[in-house]
């Protein structure tokens, strides 16, 4: 049995399975208004590790993030602002 270069190049992936895009630092960076230093930060401090700011991911010394997880910490931010602006 011969497999087409598709099946060979395609990652194996199940249907209940979801590959998450990866969104390197500068472009997180910039959907947040914030400068690299202070995603830097961030990754240092626990209190917005317990938000949900999502641990990079390396590749080749190249620092990502998770999609899904850096929506869910956009959301969790937004809340938490908007809670801490009506006290």
């Amino acid at each position: 049995m011969f497999l087409s270069v598709q099946e060979l190049t395609m990652p194996n992936i199940n249907a209940g399975d979801q590959v998450d895009e990866l969104v390197p630092d500068p472009q997180a960076a910039k959907e947040l208004n914030i400068s690299l230093m202070t995603v830097w930060r961030w990754d240092r401090d626990p209190e917005l590790a317990a938000l949900g700011w999502p641990p990079p991911v390396y590749i080749r010394k190249r620092k990502y993030r998770g999609r899904k997880l850096l929506e869910k910490f956009k959301s969790a931010a937004l809340r938490r602002a908007i809670r801490a602006r009506g006290t």
